[in-house]
């Protein structure tokens, strides 16, 4: 039954899936160009100036992307859910609620951490060929916040989707946004790295909404 509900979960997000990692590709190619722009007109030691003296790290070009591939493989995955009454034919299959959404949940933040895998492998690769090993940590570690906001943008579409009553989805969204806020909030590179701990640990209790929203239909609490 496991199985039957991944491939359920891919067949639903499989476009957004390739569209998510081609936009991924997309922006992490786009700063890369910018980086070789400079190197080419300037100099290396020009990229290493600016990054020490301005705390710039030339990546600002993929800062909204995991967010926008959490928000599209959430979407994509649970809109389906609430039309046609299909969220209610799913939770009659024989499997516990919270294994069922765990394993709807995985499968989406496996397709998630897939892609951002991918773009961090390569921004890894190209920064350890360019600059320094310590350099190239703090560029990543800045990083870190983005992805937590991609998995966070995923677990509230999911609950915001799953949740029968619109006033409830409302304030899902408006506490959604506050916190997503707060992941980009960091005024120079590395200004987060004391907190991706319990930022991590936040974001994995977030995945709890989404079997909030799904008890609440369970009780028949939609409008």
């Amino acid at each position: 039954m496991t199985k039957a509900i991944l491939i359920k979960e891919y067949i639903k997000t499989r476009r957004a899936f390739w569209c998510s990692l081609l936009l991924s590709l997309f922006f992490t190619g786009y700063a890369i160009s910018g980086i070789n722009r400079v190197v080419a007109t300037h100099g290396i030691e020009h990229v290493w100036l600016i990054m020490l003296l301005k705390d710039q790290i030339f990546i600002d070009a993929i800062k909204y992307v995991p967010l926008l591939c959490g928000l599209l493989i959430g979407l994509s995955q649970m809109i389906p859910e609430m039309q046609l009454n299909r969220l209610k034919l799913t939770l009659h299959l024989p499997v516990p609620t919270l294994r069922l959404l765990l394993t709807m949940t995985g499968a989406g933040v496996a397709e998630l951490t897939l892609i951002y895998l991918i773009q961090f492998a390569i921004i890894t690769i190209y920064y350890s060929s360019l600059i320094a090993p310590e350099m190239t940590w703090s560029v990543l570690l800045t990083s870190i916040p983005w992805y937590l906001a991609g998995y966070t943008a995923y677990f509230f579409s999911a609950a915001v989707c799953l949740e029968g009553k619109w006033r409830r989805r409302i304030l899902l969204s408006l506490l959604a946004v506050g916190v997503l806020s707060v992941y980009y909030f960091q005024p120079i590179p590395g200004a987060y790295n004391g907190m991706l701990l319990p930022a991590l640990v936040v974001t994995l209790l977030l995945c709890l909404l989404a079997f909030t929203s799904v008890n609440r239909f369970k009780q028949g609490l939609i409008d």
